[in-house]
């Protein structure tokens, strides 16, 4: 079992709170269809993690997929030994509240929220939090769109943070493909998982161009 951390900031409400209980039963339908999948996968990665445990204890790490792996991400970061399981970082704007707050601490990892109207960005609250904690996180660089396309914003965090980058992309087989931009992957009950990665880069010395380059190259592999 996971948990919720909220970002302890000067905030406006996001949400109404008389909307509460139908945000945790939009969060238990989506756990429900999602665990199924997640529990029986069998998840294999394709270079050693030892070496991430060692680095992970002296400083966090930044782990960078596209966007399109984020349901086939959950089920192999999930089978990462807990001391390594990066956290999940979500806002508390509606989509997200509706559908991964709850649902993600019940998969078992450490979920952070952001707050949205607040005069602390969410970019200093995510520093915040990773300074406070020394914790890792896992970071979807083209969210929003254009799909496929690293932005720099999380590069910012890792550099403030002296984080180690590690871009990763996922292959799950059986699966479904949803979507015509973003093309989900979606494992399917009894899917093996394969997570492979690049080599770690130092935040410091990391740019936009190496992460789209090692990210692009790992997608070719699959």
């Amino acid at each position: 079992m996971g948990r919720l951390v909220h970002a302890e900031v000067e905030h406006a409400a996001a949400t109404p709170r008389a909307l509460e209980p139908l945000f945790v039963l939009s969060n238990a339908s989506l756990f429900a269809l999602h665990a199924p999948a997640l529990w029986s996968a069998r998840v294999a990665f394709a270079q050693p993690i030892a070496p991430l445990a060692d680095a992970a204890r002296t400083r966090p790490l930044v782990w960078l997929a596209w966007h399109r792996y984020n349901f086939a991400a959950t089920a192999a970061l999930r089978a990462l030994p807990a001391a390594l399981r990066p956290t999940l970082v979500m806002h508390d704007g509606l989509a997200s509240r509706a559908l991964t707050h709850e649902a993600s601490a019940w998969l078992g990892f450490e979920t952070f929220v952001f707050r949205r109207r607040s005069p602390v960005s969410p970019r200093a609250q995510l520093v915040d939090y990773m300074r406070a904690t020394g914790r890792s996180i896992v970071n979807l660089p083209d969210s929003g769109g254009p799909y496929g396309v690293m932005k720099p914003g999380i590069l910012e965090v890792a550099r403030a943070c002296d984080a180690l980058i590690v871009p990763f992309a996922i292959a799950a087989r059986p699966s479904l493909t949803l979507g015509r931009s973003l093309r989900h992957v979606v494992p399917l009950p009894f899917a093996r998982i394969v997570l492979a990665r690049a080599e770690p880069l130092a935040a410091a010395g990391a740019t936009v161009d190496q992460c789209q380059r090692a990210l692009d190259r790992l997608e070719r592999r699959l």
